[in-house]
């Protein structure tokens, strides 16, 4: 049962990127994911009172350490994508 089947790519044409965008991208996601980082772990000292759990030291419960991971690498991810594409689409070439 062998069907080949070609699938159709999302764009038809490829974009054109400025090649600064790849030395650029890199390091303000970093920068970014360093801001986000900072302005969670300040909301949360804010919200809760304490400092932000720190998955490192071994006095933090596992749970309140996982949790604040999942809190964490969710938050920079999304930041990470964002950054990603605001860089890319301020660097398209333009016809």
């Amino acid at each position: 049962m062998s069907d080949s089947t070609e699938i159709e790519p999302m764009f038809e044409e490829d974009l054109e990127v400025n090649p600064m965008v790849h030395l650029i991208a890199p390091v303000a996601a970093i920068l970014g994911t360093m801001v986000v980082r900072k302005i969670v772990g300040t909301a949360y000292s804010r919200a809760t009172g304490r400092p932000a759990p720190d998955a490192r030291d071994p006095r933090t419960p596992v749970m309140r350490a996982f949790m604040w991971t999942a809190v964490i690498t969710t938050t920079t991810a999304i930041a990470e994508v964002a950054i990603y594409r605001a860089v890319q689409r301020m660097g398209e070439k333009k016809d």
